[in-house]
């Protein structure tokens, strides 16, 4: 067994080889997709810092706007709260609160009886109807009902009117019944009237079978009343969303006379976040790379972990990667009235220089510059914007741009529109590149609706009159934050990605490898069967042999004997 054991591990030589192979691929499977997920991590990183439009500036971090509040009396986030928008511009306002909007609230007179105790003994049986600012319901009071009962039933309805009740206990045997209208504000004041019967009336709610019985409003219900920079504004509520684009404001307290001040300034924190989640998203990729590939420059020998060494999609990972982050902004530095920054390196972020550090696995790697980021960002925060995003300017603000992909060129297109009976008839447009070179003339537009289209992704909206010719001269700008998140794209494609590709050529390599060992088992478990039925022949020959041997030296002992 032992013998026929040794022969076919010897014939098992080529499977054995081939399993080695599925075993590196394997480990080159986990590091690619762990490759994988920091090349899609980075990507990530660069979601709010590429340019993605919104007609809001809602995905435009360099838009984030942050507040700052004063007053010359009580402190101002007892009175008033300001949420900001990236659709809010900066500025300075000037806030008086006079009144805050109320709910509506009226009293029954108190009544001598338990909230739970039949009330109408007093009352009398009838119907009513409540109107407020939902509408307008019935209620009707029967035999043995409690002021529980009414308001239960003013409760069921009370999304067709917008009025709710509750029963107060005013002691062991007196109690009361509050009407209040769910929403603030003059609209939404109730009313009431007595049907059949004298029910409210009765309650002391109201004085004839209309009149409101002024002596229980307990609130009137007001809408609220600000003033912003000296002008006077009401609305119902006090949740003021309408005021000032990318404002929402809400007030809590009112204090005539007490001015606060609202300052709406750029939260460029949250642009430094992005930029410093990129950088070590990027870094997080290199030192990935550089641990997977490396060699030591002294004894030229490749590391344990070096899995990756050789391989041609993440070469060309690194490559792709350091060329975008070495790259210009295209098109950023057109205007000479500006000093535009162009590469990264000009707002503190470089490439650490190759076997400039301590530790080689930081070769590569970018460095940030903190003090260089901070004071580009305080001091041309714009041209820090436009060396991240796409950008574009148009001299026609009835011309916006809502898309773009990564064909979209940077340079300058000039738009002839054709619009006449109320809609856009043809769009043409002629493409100039950074340098002012004709790049194409005459290109047509495809139009839907007030959408234009150019055949490299441009999206545009017109918001025209649609009654006349018109020209319009759009210039756009390809930040390096849209290189970094189109390229990643291209990377990462679930088809044509490179490292997708890698991935699924080494999983078809694997699968071709499995099928070929499991050949060779299959054929070997066939051979080792045929090689052990021969090797039981042979013993048993060789058993029959020694028999017959024995025999014959007995046969001759028997001979010398005689």
């Amino acid at each position: 067994v032992d013998t026929v054991d040794q022969m076919i591990a010897a014939r098992r030589i080529p499977a054995d080889s081939l399993e080695t192979r599925i075993e590196t691929n394997d480990q080159k499977l986990v590091a690619l997709k762990e490759l994988q997920t920091l090349l899609g991590n980075l990507k990530d990183s660069m979601a709010n810092l590429y340019g993605a439009t919104s007609f809001d500036n809602s995905k435009n971090i360099f838009e984030s706007k942050q507040i700052f509040a004063s007053s010359n009396g009580t402190d101002a986030a007892s009175l008033i709260g300001v949420a900001a928008s990236n659709a809010a511009a900066t500025g300075s306002y000037t806030f008086e609160v006079d009144q805050i909007a109320t709910k509506n609230k009226i009293s029954i007179d108190t009544q001598p009886v338990a909230a739970n105790a039949d009330i109408t003994g007093i009352t009398g049986t009838g119907e009513f109807t409540i109107t407020g600012g939902a509408g307008s319901a019935s209620v009707s009071v029967n035999a043995g009902d409690t002021l529980q009962d009414i308001r239960d039933k003013i409760n069921n309805i009370k999304e067709s009117t917008g009025v709710q009740a509750s029963v107060v206990k005013v002691s062991e045997t007196e109690s009361t019944l509050i009407f209040t209208s769910t929403e603030e504000g003059t609209a939404n004041q109730m009313s009431f009237s007595d049907d059949t019967g004298t029910v409210l009336q009765s309650l002391g709610l109201l004085t004839d079978a209309t009149t409101i019985n002024a002596a229980n409003v307990i609130d009137q219900g007001f809408d609220a009343q600000i003033q912003l920079d000296g002008i006077t504004v009401t609305r119902g509520s006090n949740e003021f969303s309408d005021l000032i684009d990318g404002l929402t404001i809400s007030l809590y307290d009112a204090e005539p006379g007490t001015e606060i001040t609202i300052e709406i300034e750029q939260d460029l924190n949250q642009a430094k976040t992005a930029i410093l989640d990129f950088v070590d998203a990027y870094n997080a990729v290199q030192t990935f790379v550089n641990e997977n590939t490396f060699v030591d420059p002294a004894t030229g020998e490749a590391s344990e972990d070096a899995i990756l060494l050789g391989n041609s999609a993440v070469k060309s990972v690194e490559a792709t990667l350091q060329q975008i982050a070495g790259s210009i902004a295209n098109g950023v530095s057109n205007n000479p009235a500006r000093d535009n920054f162009s590469i990264l390196a000009e707002i503190g972020i470089d490439f650490v220089g190759y076997g400039t550090n301590e530790d080689p696995l930081f070769d590569k790697t970018l460095e940030l510059d903190e003090v260089a980021l901070n004071e580009a960002l305080l001091n041309e925060p714009t041209e820090v914007m436009e060396l991240f995003l796409f950008r574009s300017k148009s001299d026609n603000s009835d011309l916006t741009m809502t898309g773009f992909n990564s064909s979209t060129s940077a340079g300058e297109y000039v738009f002839n529109i054709d619009a006449s009976g109320g809609a856009i008839n043809a769009v043409t447009y002629d493409l100039y590149d950074t340098a002012g070179n004709v790049v194409a003339t005459g290109q047509n537009a495809t139009v839907n609706g007030n959408s234009i289209t150019t055949p490299d992704g441009l999206r545009m909206f017109y918001n025209g009159d649609g009654a006349a010719a018109d020209t319009v001269n759009v210039t756009t700008s390809v930040g390096i934050g849209a290189q970094f998140y189109f390229g990643l794209d291209d990377l990462l494609n679930d088809e044509t990605g490179i490292v997708t590709q890698e991935i699924s050529s080494l999983e078809t390599q694997n699968t071709s490898y499995e099928e070929k060992v499991e050949r060779i088992d299959t054929r070997l478990a066939k051979q080792k069967e045929i090689l052990m039925d021969k090797f039981i022949l042979m013993e048993s020959a060789l058993a029959r042999m020694k028999n017959i041997q024995s025999s014959l030296d007995e046969l001759m002992a028997a001979g010398d004997d005689s």
